[in-house]
C-alpha cells in the first residue's frame, strides 16, 4: 500500500492555532502514489461547470463525492452519491441549496494518491483515541477556478466562512498563469490570523473548522492573453459514529 510520511506533523499547530501549512517538496510519497500523481492532476481536466454562481459567472468547475474512512484499519470506501449542502449561516452565497455536483470519475475513485491522501491528512490531526473507533466521513471536492482579463477567479465566492466539519485539507493540485489566490485563515471575528500561498504541486493547508475560518483571494491571469487556473483538491473530516458503507 502506497505512503505519504512527513517528518513534521503539525498537531501542535493545528490544536494551538488552528492551521498549518506543508510544503509539497517536503513530503515523501512512495512512488506508487507518486506515479497517480499525474492521472489524478489530469482529472481536473474533466471537471463540469459549477451551476450555482450568480449573476451568469463561470469562474469555477467541480466534482464532488464522499467517503467513509476507518482509521484503525486504514479502509477507503466511497459512499453513494447525493447533493452537496452547507448552512446559509455556513455559507451566504449557495448555502441552504441541496446543490446537484458531478461526481468525481471512476478514475479518480480508483486513484493511488487520491485515496493514500485521505490517509496521510486523517494522520495529521490531533484527534482522540475514542476518534479511531469511529467512522469518518471525508468529502471530497475538486475545484478549477478559472481566471480571464474579462474576469476573476472567486475560488471562495462565499468569502470568509467554514465548512461545517471536524478537520479539512486543502491541497494544491496545479496552478496556471495565476497571480492571486492566496490561502487566509481567519479568527472568529473575521481578523487574517495567516495568510500564505499554495504555490506547487501537493502544498497543503490543514485547519481545524471548529477554531477558525478560511477565505481564499481572488485569482487573475499572469498573461492577460491566456487564462489562468488553479487546481485544488479539498478533503474534508467529519467524525461521524454509525455512518454505514450504504449511507
Amino acid at each position: 500500500m502506497p505512503r505519504i510520511t512527513w517528518s513534521h506533523k503539525p498537531h501542535g499547530g493545528l490544536r494551538d492555532r488552528g492551521y498549518a501549512l506543508v510544503r509539497g517538496a517536503d513530503l515523501d510519497v512512495d512512488p506508487a502514489a507518486r506515479d497517480a500523481q499525474g492521472a489524478l492532476a489530469d482529472e481536473w481536466n474533466r471537471l463540469e461547470p459549477d451551476r450555482y454562481l450568480k449573476n451568469g459567472a463561470s469562474f469555477r468547475e467541480r466534482r464532488y463525492d464522499r467517503f467513509r474512512y476507518l482509521p484503525r484499519t486504514r479502509a477507503v470506501q466511497l459512499l453513494a452519491h447525493r447533493p452537496y449542502f452547507q448552512s446559509p449561516e455556513a455559507n451566504r452565497y449557495a448555502g441552504g441549496i441541496h446543490r446537484e455536483v458531478a461526481p468525481l470519475t471512476r478514475g479518480s475513485v480508483a486513484n493511488a494518491l487520491l485515496n493514500e491522501l485521505i490517509r496521510f491528512d486523517f494522520s495529521q490531526f490531533p484527534v482522540d483515541e475514542d476518534s479511531l473507533d469511529h467512522p469518518w466521513e471525508v468529502d471530497c471536492h475538486q475545484f478549477r477556478t478559472r481566471a480571464t482579463a474579462r474576469e476573476a477567479g472567486e475560488p471562495t465566492p462565499e468569502g470568509i466562512h467554514r465548512d461545517e466539519i471536524d478537520f479539512g485539507a486543502i491541497h494544491l493540485m496545479e496552478r496556471a498563469n495565476t497571480r492571486g489566490g492566496d490561502s487566509r485563515v481567519h479568527s472568529e471575528s473575521g481578523d487574517v490570523l495567516a495568510e500564505f500561498r499554495l504555490e506547487d504541486p501537493l502544498d497543503t493547508m490543514f485547519w481545524a473548522d471548529r477554531d477558525v475560518l478560511h477565505s481564499v483571494t481572488p485569482t487573475a491571469p499572469v498573461d492577460p492573453g491566456r487564462p489562468a487556473t488553479r487546481d485544488i483538491l479539498i478533503l474534508g473530516f467529519t467524525c461521524s459514529p454509525g455512518l454505514r458503507a450504504s449511507d
